[in-house]
């Protein structure tokens, strides 16, 4: 399995990848590991990638959103290490006669693969950042109304990675991805919730493969990628407001075989963060089911990320002293994605930005100023972009706007354009 793996070059480190069969070194560059350097990367889980005449509710349909942010990721500074995508990859991942993941590959690189290795694609034409994936519930399915599944995963090792769990070391990390299971509902009388399937769950064999990887990295930080929350509670949709879904308890929509000896794992092993996504919503929970924040230092925190398809995501900032998790970010503003089929022309600058920043957009235009949560912070209310009142603050010409941002605090904002032919969005930073 090993051997299909493509090869990738990291100056100066060594990459180890351990999976559930055999543990195998690879060396690049001329010397081992690098003294510890602060890196990112991106968590993205429930892709939810369909195609046109699939099931289109709930879902990232054609892969558009994907297209979207996998340009946003690759573009952000710091320039993330990789991306890790924890199941739900496509909608119906056993259908025929691909899973539909062709739809997600043809925007990777090198592109598709057939029985891909591990960390084959990247999500970059420089193949710089590659992306990890995980399976999870809907890649088992073969049918969306009603669910029905396979126990075994047919399209997935074909198109996007092998079927097995796998580890990644990078610095000072290690990088842990579990394969949760397909649904298997607890009965009625334990949880009523059949909205919320859990999975089978771990195998003892999976357990014992676990421990044995903690124990050859334990003075590395520790993070574990998944799909179903080993502990779950409400939190946040992907626009903010609050998660309304039914919650049974911490065990809802988790794993069934080997959930409190994962949970003991975790804290034996001092791990400190688990990625999941399947509820798809944002929150972060002690192992009670505790609400906790991202920075939390008590014990492992269990990270529920919001739906891809929404255009939820974190960044991981692994250091030498914690493994620190941001709020949850939003890719492209939502459904502002549309900027992909009506290309319209306009500049933003300077960006990054600290006191005044220009835009240049087609004349009929109506302008909005948002920050990375979704919320408005500001519009520009006029059909006429070169004649409309100054209400963001700042002098018109022609079709530029200079607009003063001095009072807005720091961080990523996002300029949304409207115009007959369609919409556009610009990201920009404040400094």
């Amino acid at each position: 399995m090993l051997n299909q793996m493509k090869s990738r070059f990291f100056s100066g480190k060594k990459l180890l990848f351990y999976t559930a069969t055999c543990i195998t070194t690879l060396n690049f560059g001329l010397c081992t590991l690098s003294s510890f350097a602060q890196f990112t990367f991106v968590h993205i889980t429930d892709l939810h990638i369909s195609d046109a005449t699939s099931y289109v509710n709930s879902c990232d349909n054609n892969a558009v959103m994907f297209q979207c942010y996998i340009k946003e990721f690759a573009n952000l500074n710091p320039k993330p290490a990789f991306v890790v995508a924890s199941g739900d990859i496509t909608n119906i991942g056993n259908s025929g006669p691909y899973g539909m993941y062709p739809m997600l590959t043809q925007y990777l690189f090198p592109g598709l693969v057939m029985n891909p290795g591990i960390g084959a694609y990247f999500i970059d034409s420089a193949h710089t950042i590659p992306i990890y994936f995980v399976p999870g519930n809907h890649d088992y399915y073969t049918s969306i109304t009603p669910p029905t599944a396979d126990s075994t995963l047919v399209y997935y090792p074909k198109y996007i990675a092998p079927d097995t769990d796998y580890a990644v070391t990078f610095d000072n990390a290690v990088i842990i991805f579990v394969r949760s299971g397909y649904d298997d509902d607890r009965p009625l009388w334990q949880d009523p919730n059949i909205l919320s399937p859990e999975s089978s769950g771990l195998s003892d064999a999976q357990c014992q493969w676990l421990r044995n990887v903690l124990n050859a990295n334990s003075n590395k930080r520790k993070i574990i990628v998944m799909h179903h929350p080993p502990v779950n509670a409400a939190g946040t949709n992907s626009d903010g407001t609050p998660y309304t879904g039914t919650i049974w308890d911490t065990a809802d929509g988790s794993i069934l075989n080997n959930r409190t000896t994962f949970l003991n794992i975790c804290d034996s092993n001092h791990v400190n963060i688990v990625l999941a996504g399947h509820r798809h919503q944002n929150v972060v929970a002690g192992r009670a089911g505790n609400v906790v924040s991202e920075t939390w230092t008590d014990s492992t925190r269990y990270i529920q990320t919001g739906a891809a398809f929404d255009g939820s995501y974190r960044i991981i900032t692994v250091s030498s002293s914690f493994v620190n998790v941001s709020t949850p970010m939003l890719s492209c503003s939502g459904s502002d994605v549309s900027e992909l089929n009506n290309p319209i022309s306009i500049s933003v600058f300077p960006n990054p930005a600290t006191n005044n920043l220009t835009i240049e957009a087609p004349q009929k235009s109506y302008i909005e100023i948002s920050n990375i949560q979704g919320q408005l912070i500001k519009t520009l209310a006029a059909n006429q972009l070169a004649t409309c009142p100054d209400v963001i603050g700042g002098k018109q010409s022609g079709n530029k706007i200079n607009v003063d941002i001095s009072a807005f605090p720091c961080g990523v904002y996002f300029i949304k354009i409207k115009t007959e032919k369609g919409i556009a969005v610009k990201k920009f930073v404040k400094e």
